[in-house]
């Protein structure tokens, strides 16, 4: 029992060992990012996976941090690759100009090579790469390789497949992203004017023509769909416009009007008082005048001689 104790324990060290060993040779390739220009990065409903997608004949750049923690001598970088799951390499090759990784620093690598749908086979397919660095022994004259280190396209999170769309794919990808931004930002509903509303609605017609054509891989026609939708749009949002601008100035005018016919009433009012002012002026100077008449006359018969 204890012999067969100790063999299960001596398994598990070894284990661990190998398990430690292998980190250690993992450690240094860094986290690796792919670059811009790309069409789309992050999660994808067709796919069900996190992918980066690049439009054919674009650049593509995937960056390679690579760290020397193993070696105080200097790390010798001759190569890094990437190895795709359609059977090609992608390689930024050192082999002229070995660049060394000092001890505990991290170099930057960068991998450059143009998508292309043909080597990537479909846009229906996902791909999968292994990042390699290859260490050699000198920075100068004949060299031997020391080591390879590899990181799967999956090693850290979030990771992302790899996706090249052709171009008619990749153009009517675009458009429809933009239509979305358009139908998002002004649905058809919110269109006051009639014609305008109309454009709209066979502008969303299109869009979906052109989503049902790009759904069957016909990309070709549902770009041109997408084109038709996207002037269509646009045609309703210049009607809507227009015809705004129409109304408010209309109601402009309606309100000008009658703020000049308020005015007029207003000065009418005005002039009607002034003459029932003037009015009552006239009616108290008269008033008035009967006062001294009436006291003049008093003055007079009290002051008038009396007779014997």
């Amino acid at each position: 029992m204890k012999k067969r104790n100790a063999v299960l324990l001596c398994i598990s060290l070894c284990t661990l060992i190998s398990m430690l060993a292998f980190s250690s040779a993992q450690a240094h390739i860094e986290r690796f990012t792919w670059l811009p220009p790309y069409l789309g990065k992050g999660y994808d409903d067709h796919y069900g996976e996190n992918v980066v997608i690049y439009k054919h004949g674009s650049a593509v750049t995937l960056v390679v941090p690579v760290r020397n923690h193993l070696y105080p001598n200097g790390l010798n970088v001759s190569k890094v690759i990437v190895g795709f799951d359609w059977g090609q390499n992608k390689t930024l090759d050192l082999t002229a100009n070995i660049e060394q990784v000092a001890y505990q620093e991290t170099e930057i690598f960068t991998v450059s090579f143009t998508a292309s749908a043909t080597e990537a086979v479909s846009s229906e397919w996902a791909h999968e790469y292994t990042i390699y660095v290859e260490h050699v022994n000198a920075t100068t004259g004949p060299t031997e390789i020391v080591d390879t280190w590899s990181r799967p396209w999956n090693y850290w999170g979030p990771s992302y497949l790899f996706v090249v769309f052709s171009v008619d794919q990749a153009d009517a990808y675009d458009l429809s992203q933009e239509y979305d931004a358009y139908a998002n930002a002004y649905p058809t509903w919110s269109f006051n004017n009639i014609n305008a509303s109309q454009l709209a609605g066979e502008a969303s017609i299109k869009a979906s023509l052109g989503e049902m054509y790009y759904a069957r891989g016909e990309y070709a026609l549902g770009k041109t769909q997408y084109e038709s939708a996207l002037d269509l749009y646009s045609q309703a949002l210049a009607a809507e416009a227009t015809w705004e601008t129409k109304v408010e100035e209309a109601e402009l005018e309606i309100a000008l009007t009658e703020a000049e016919a308020n005015m007029a009433t207003a000065n009418a009012m005005l002039r009607e008082a002034d003459a029932v002012v003037n009015q009552s002026y006239a009616w108290i100077l008269f008033g008035l005048g009967f006062v001294l008449m009436g006291i003049a006359a008093i003055v007079y018969a009290y002051r008038k001689p009396k007779t014997s």
